[in-house]
């Protein structure tokens, strides 16, 4: 759980240093990882998903993040 949570945070600061493909790529694979607290991997990735939003909302890219943030909340 730890890595997934350490790979929200690089791609926050992947986002936040405007490399939006590494944002997306670390997002994913945190979301992707097989051990995984769900409820707390929600939580962190809500902080990148807010980055995307704000500063990347009409890329391709954001909209792949979302959709896998969103499909893995729904089996929350």
């Amino acid at each position: 759980m730890r890595l997934a949570e350490a790979r929200v945070t690089l791609g926050v600061i992947a986002a936040r240093q405007g490399d939006l493909e590494q944002a997306v790529h670390h997002g994913i694979r945190a979301l992707s990882a097989q051990r995984k607290s769900l409820p707390s991997l929600l939580m962190v990735s809500r902080d990148l998903t807010k980055v995307l939003n704000n500063q990347y909302p009409n890329e391709p890219e954001t909209a792949a993040y979302l959709d896998r943030f969103i499909r893995l909340r729904l089996k929350d």
